[in-house]
């Protein structure tokens, strides 16, 4: 028995009675089938579905869920915007993805980022367990909490019984200081106090208690300490090993500001060892133009003494600089007053860049329209002043620029709908059998008139793919037509068809400088465009984001292989059709 809790009762699985379970999902069929699923194997709960941002934190204000069920993308929301209004206003409730269309990276990298757990769709069989899990695992969490705080109150105990056995210590050395004055005055007066013999003998019978009593009392002082001290060895350990099984770097700073314990993550980001961090420091790690504002934003948050949190970027073991969110949280005594403050610092790495990506993107295509519709403006412009005058040579000029800046408006908003309609899982093909190696003799025939690029094609010419020809051929379009824009120095492209199994694999493969390969990664990310001085280039960066989802609903894969200097091969795989 601990505390009045029997040891059985701890080692029990923990059970929230009715949970309250909100599921964010726009498609009411699967929401449907998440909560016959969580019925059947049941559970016993209280559910509300929401399909927007709005509903979302309405939910979270007034239903107060204990879990979260979230859908990984919805129109103009997504799970990652969802976790992340979640961690500002319950950071405690536990947040699971169910999709039916996210990879294990993302979910990997989603789960690294503080997301509960995710289930696909299709496997809904563990979807039951994760949420037992979850809401088990959010349960002791708050148990531990509870006992945490006991753990405090204890230390705080010790604190004023150490003060006792410090003012008990004082009084016994006053008492043996006295019977020190005492046994020489008795050795002074011996001679002259024999007579009062008998006196005496009681007095140092009386000595000899109050001596054994000092010595029992030292005894019970001694054992009391050393179950203090192995109390707060033990709450010790605890903190540090919690300190441990969290995901971000994390470490303790005194009252002044000294750095003065880092957990494992420190070590294994920066790849400095203990004396190496000691000897170097926190601040050799931060990037130079965050230096000075880290400086006072940590001095601030230390004479405020109610924690806060800034944004720096740290250097990696490799010597590349990712931002961070870096939390300063400090631990206060019953009075009030700090005793010690506690750093976590999470990688964020991956949202600057999809906000500097957005910021891009908005500047982007602010230019790229703005300038097809200037020069449409102006050829309307000239044509008004020589409206009264059809014959003037400048007539047809002027329509064909204007219908060439239309053209272009159009082509960027027709990029616009596409990525839309694919963010939103409404990009629908429409696949038929067809000789691959047909289509992209007639989709090549525009570059090879020109007669400066030479487009050769090679490898199996009679394999017939079972997808939709329209598309095939806007992505066939799309690496040629980048082939030519990012190496415009190489002349020859190359197209090769391979039937690999019961895929066709088809390539295209150009001579130019290269990707480097730290932006091989993102090359198909939506508004993601390759830095290039050496090509003038135009449109928003969607092209290989819309490639890579009509593949995706194909069913096949799409990626890109470089080396610097020799050029790059841009592939993607369909499948064959039936019967060949």
């Amino acid at each position: 028995m601990r505390n009045g809790v029997a040891a059985n009762d701890l080692m029990a699985p923990i059970r929230v009675a009715n949970p309250k379970i909100l599921i964010l999902e726009d498609n009411q069929s699967d929401a449907d089938l998440l909560l016959r699923e969580l019925k059947r194997s049941g559970l016993s709960f209280t559910s509300r579905v929401v399909q927007n941002r709005e509903t979302y934190e309405d939910a979270l204000e007034n239903f107060s869920p204990d879990i979260i069920l979230s859908d990984y993308s919805l129109p103009s929301f997504d799970a990652v915007t969802a976790f992340a209004i979640k961690q500002s206003k319950c950071p405690h409730v536990p947040f699971i993805i169910v999709s039916g269309t996210i990879v294990d990276e993302n979910a990997v990298e989603l789960v690294k980022n503080g997301v509960t757990d995710y289930a696909l769709k299709d496997k809904l069989l563990t979807l039951s367990t994760k949420v037992n899990r979850a809401l088990n695992d959010t349960q002791a969490g708050k148990e531990k909490a509870f006992t945490d705080e006991k753990i405090k109150m204890q230390a705080a105990a010790l604190i004023i019984a150490n003060k006792e056995l410090v003012f008990q210590n004082k009084e016994k050395e006053i008492r043996a200081a006295d019977l020190v004055i005492l046994s020489g005055n008795l050795k002074i007066q011996k001679d002259e106090l024999y007579t009062a013999n008998n006196l005496l003998i009681k007095q140092e019978e009386k000595v000899k208690t109050i001596n054994l009593e000092l010595s029992q009392l030292n005894l019970e002082l001694e054992k009391r300490v050393v179950n203090r001290t192995k109390a707060l060895a033990e709450s010790e350990t605890r903190f540090r090993n919690m300190i441990e099984t969290i995901p971000q770097i994390a470490w303790t700073n005194t009252v002044e500001g000294e750095f003065i314990y880092y957990n494992q993550r420190w070590h294994d980001y920066t790849g400095l060892d203990h004396n190496q961090t000691k000897f170097l420091g926190f601040n050799v790690l931060i990037h130079p133009g965050d230096l000075k504002n880290v400086s006072d934003q940590f001095r601030s948050v230390l004479k405020i003494g109610d924690g806060g949190e800034f944004q720096i970027r740290g250097k990696r073991a490799d010597g590349l600089y990712r931002w961070h969110l870096v939390r300063l949280m400090p631990i206060k005594n019953d009075a009030g007053l700090v005793q010690l403050w506690v750093g976590t610092a999470t990688d964020i790495h991956e949202l600057k860049l999809l906000q500097q990506q957005k910021d891009d993107f908005i500047s982007i295509a602010s230019h790229e329209l703005k300038t097809p519709i200037t020069s449409l403006k102006a050829s309307l412009q000239l044509l008004d002043r020589i409206k009264d005058n059809p014959a003037s040579p400048l007539l047809p000029k002027l329509i064909t620029q204007a219908n060439k800046s239309l053209d272009k408006v159009n082509a960027l908003i027709d990029d616009l709908l596409e990525a839309s309609n694919a963010n939103d899982g409404q990009l629908h093909i429409n696949q038929k059998p067809f000789v691959i190696s047909k289509m992209i003799d007639e989709c090549c025939y525009y570059v090879r008139a020109e007669e400066i690029y030479t487009i050769t094609t090679e490898g199996d010419m009679d394999v017939e793919v079972y997808a939709d020809a329209v598309r095939i051929e806007q992505i066939m379009v799309n690496f040629i037509n980048n082939a030519i824009k990012y190496a415009p120095k190489s002349k020859a492209i190359r197209i090769n068809i391979e039937k690999i199994n019961d895929t066709a694999k088809i390539s295209v493969s150009d001579n130019g400088p290269g990707i480097p390969p730290e932006q091989l990664r993102y090359l198909f990310d939506r508004y993601y465009r390759v830095d290039s001085s050496e090509s003038q280039h135009t449109g928003l960066g969607l092209g290989l984001y819309i490639c890579a989802e009509i593949i995706k609903k194909h069913k096949g894969q799409i990626g890109v292989n470089s080396v610097l200097g020799k050029g790059s091969t841009f592939w993607f795989t369909l499948p064959v059709a039936a019967g060949v």
